[in-house]
């Protein structure tokens, strides 16, 4: 008798435990699988011919992404960003459009990923109509020529949950392009090769 209670009161727990493990979502489920994003976005070089000179620093711009699941931690993401300044000499603009992998893993409300991406980048500037160009030098003072150059990014970031839908990003990335010097010396050599880039913004999640 006490045998027959035992396995009863064993089948009636496992039956319980079971049901209950069929209404906890799988974790790679738990998430929609599909983020939109776009956010403010600011690089640590400013993209110009005078690297060398006090009017150097960070850009301000923006940055988009999308990501959709393809296997159940990883995603194809399609990025793109721009970012601009205005100097005395030039006004400096450069836009990304990149593409790769990424890799997330969630922990209740946050969602922490990283990726690599890879496509090109785009520099270009005009000539400020308050500029000059000084006598004694021919590195300030020209318009950037249009440049086009491979570029990469590898860095990650974390998702903060509001509900089932929306959250909000911080992400960072170390950039990478190769620009360049024109023919007609409009692009120096100054011009930076390695950038630091962060972003914040919303996500919808779908």
């Amino acid at each position: 008798m006490r045998l027959g209670r035992r396995f009863f009161l064993t089948l009636a727990l496992f039956l319980v435990c079971a049901s209950a493990q069929a209404k906890v979502p799988v974790l790679s489920n738990a998430v929609p699988p599909n983020e939109l994003y776009t956010g403010y976005s600011y690089v640590t070089q400013s993209y110009d011919q005078t690297q060398d000179n006090s009017i150097s620093g960070g850009m301000n711009g923006w940055q988009g992404s999308f990501k959709m699941r393809v296997l159940p931690w990883v995603g194809l993401k399609l990025d793109a960003s721009g970012y601009y300044a205005q100097h005395q000499y030039t006004n400096p603009r450069i836009y990304f459009f990149l593409a790769g992998p990424q890799v997330s893993e969630h922990f209740g409300r946050y969602n922490f990923f990283v990726h690599g991406l890879i496509g090109v980048a785009h520099l270009n500037g005009a000539l400020p109509l308050s500029s000059f160009v000084p006598s004694s030098s021919n590195n300030v003072g020209f318009p950037l020529a249009s440049n086009f150059s491979l570029a990469a990014a590898i860095g990650g970031g974390v998702d903060r949950a509001f509900n089932h839908f929306l959250a909000w990003r911080i992400t960072g990335d170390f950039l990478h392009t190769n620009f360049t010097p024109s023919s007609y010396a409009q692009n120096q050599l100054q011009i930076v090769s390695r950038d630091g880039r962060i972003s914040t913004g919303p996500v919808l999640r779908f």
